[in-house]
């Protein structure tokens, strides 16, 4: 592959919890200059390849599920496999596939997120709004001080899927959302945390 000489230059931003990082997630020297990948693949112990493939997924399936549970999370969040340049593509395409393979969340009829953004506060009652991107929550209820989704999962075929099964992780307790997942929102209150507002918004995944 030939690079010319403006994607061989990486800016980088001082990350809290990660160090120094790319401010730039299109540049596709970024995943091989630092390394994540290759990382995670030294993390893909034959002990772990022998029970993941009990779930029938590829090598290349297993390493994006331990980079996603990894570092390399904002990359796959940020990602688009039709808009996103390579390698971020072929890693959102191997996520997908993972996710189809996983176990659905059954274990609770209602998942919990914590959202940390203020992107949740133009959210209706009585409208849908479909995620393009993975959604994440947890079926346990934190309650932090911070913006909370509510969702009541859809009992027949939901899109929520427990990756932590996958690895037997008791600790973890975070589901996934497939993209492309719609939801309906069917109530939305504030409550006050420390003087500071915060949004509680209840929604059904459809």
């Amino acid at each position: 592959m030939e690079y010319n000489e403006k994607q061989k230059y990486i800016p980088y931003i001082d990350d809290m919890y990660q160090g120094l990082v790319s401010s730039n997630y299109k540049d596709e020297l970024f995943f091989f200059t630092q390394k994540h990948i290759s990382i995670q693949y030294t993390n893909l112990t034959d002990e772990l390849k022998h029970n993941l493939s009990k779930w029938q997924l590829t090598k290349f399936e297993m390493l994006m599920l331990l980079c996603y549970q990894g570092d390399l999370y904002e990359v796959f969040d940020k990602g688009d496999p039709k808009l996103s340049p390579f390698p971020i593509n072929k890693m959102c395409h191997g996520l997908d596939t993972v996710l189809i393979k996983a176990p659905s969340c059954t274990e609770v009829p209602i998942v919990f997120r914590q959202h940390k953004n203020n992107n949740v506060l133009d959210f209706i009652k009585g409208e849908a709004r479909t995620f393009e991107s993975y959604l994440t929550a947890s079926i346990k209820n934190w309650n932090q001080p911070r913006h909370q989704l509510i969702i009541t999962l859809n009992k027949n075929n939901t899109n929520a899927k427990s990756l932590y099964k996958m690895r037997n992780d008791k600790e973890e307790f975070q589901v996934t959302f497939m993209r492309g997942t719609t939801f309906y929102i069917e109530h939305v209150d504030s409550f006050y945390d420390d003087g500071e507002e915060y949004r509680r918004i209840w929604m059904k995944e459809i």
